[in-house]
């Protein structure tokens, strides 16, 4: 009963709430928000109507903290993620607004909102050109939309800034990345130039360069460490996997190719050290590389277009990528073209994770 009683009385502040701050009442839309707060005190929506009464009445402050409780409270709600990167921006924290609207980006990437994705990254770029997460971001999805000047751009900006930074091997890496992905392209020949012969030219033409960023440089604040969180709501999906065993034959593999796709995507948010993330693998492709390639086969299998999936899939394998969840991709697909005796080959190589157990023996068996 009392616990019913709460509820109506948060639910009541919540509705006169909103009603205040739509009439501009900030004072008494800031009042009902902390009543509903004390009913349920980890409420998101209460936390952005307390945040907007607080903008209303220019306490800007308390208006980010609360907005940043909304997005934490809501794991990372776009709309409050945005909200928290506006008033950072207003008050001049530009670093932290960049990052946030990094994780923002990095949000709508995972769900496939990439219009929207590159929009924040490129806002933070303009923040901190020096983001490289931000550079690597837009790397990746410009590569996966077959974008590849606007993708050797932003290879050759991620190439500068560690430049910039002293590490000139790594510098070199992406710059030869880049070259693998636009074969004669002058800027990035002129890059290599550069990187390689041209520190003092460099120097005299930016007498002014901007300081190297201190090896331990804080990558995340509060907010993108709530967004990277939201990699556990995966985990929601991998619950289905409980139940594929009283699931139908065709459900099994629908389950575990929901699984191989998550675990895919995971690897792309997968963080790494810059030696994997720039350097050359053992075929001489970085993360960075099959990472493009990975999203690549990604939107061609959302197509249904079976063969240009694989080709991007063998790619990211034939450059380094050894995931069971890329195997089992690539071997359901062949599956589908009826390419029995290669789909058998790769599923093979996916059993190593006995997840896919009971899937591959659906699909081997048909």
């Amino acid at each position: 009963m009392e616990v019913a009683q709460n509820r109506r009385r948060f639910e009541d502040a919540l509705r006169r709430g909103r009603a205040y701050n739509e009439q501009e009442a900030w004072r008494e839309a800031f009042q009902m928000y902390r009543v509903a707060l004390g009913e349920v005190p980890q409420s998101p929506e209460a936390f952005a109507g307390l945040g907007e009464a607080c903008f209303g009445l220019r306490m800007l402050d308390r208006a980010l903290e609360s907005y940043k409780r909304a997005a934490r409270y809501s794991r990372g709600d776009i709309q409050y993620l945005q909200r928290v990167a506006d008033l950072q921006e207003r008050q001049g924290q530009l670093q932290e607004a960049a990052k946030t609207y990094m994780a923002a980006g990095e949000l709508q990437l995972r769900q496939q909102n990439l219009d929207t994705a590159i929009a924040n990254w490129q806002r933070a770029i303009r923040l901190e050109p020096g983001l490289l997460g931000a550079h690597r971001r837009l790397a990746l999805v410009f590569q996966r939309q077959g974008n590849t000047k606007a993708a050797v751009r932003e290879y050759l900006a991620i190439a500068r800034t560690l430049q910039m930074r002293g590490k000139q091997q790594k510098a070199l890496q992406v710059c030869q990345a880049a070259l693998r992905l636009d074969p004669g392209n002058e800027d990035v020949q002129m890059a290599i130039d550069l990187v390689q012969h041209g520190e003092a030219a460099l120097a005299d033409e930016e007498p002014q360069a901007e300081p190297a960023a201190p090896e331990a440089e804080r990558e995340r604040d509060e907010m993108t460490e709530t967004v990277r969180q939201i990699a556990s709501a995966f985990e929601e999906e991998r619950r289905h996997w409980q139940l594929a065993q009283q699931a139908q034959p065709d459900d099994v593999v629908s389950v575990a190719a929901r699984r191989a796709q998550d675990e895919l995507a995971e690897e792309i948010f997968r963080e790494e050290d810059e030696e994997a993330l720039y350097g050359a693998g053992t075929a001489g492709m970085s993360k960075l590389e099959r990472d493009a390639f990975i999203g690549q086969g990604m939107d061609f299998q959302a197509r249904g277009q079976a063969e240009r999936a694989i080709e991007y899939y063998e790619r990211a394998i034939n450059g380094g990528l050894s995931l069971p969840a890329a195997y089992f991709t690539v071997g359901m697909l062949y599956a589908e073209l009826g390419e029995t005796r290669r789909a058998r080959q790769a599923l093979a190589r996916a059993a190593r994770n006995p997840a896919y157990h009971t899937a591959i023996r659906t699909l081997v068996n048909r």
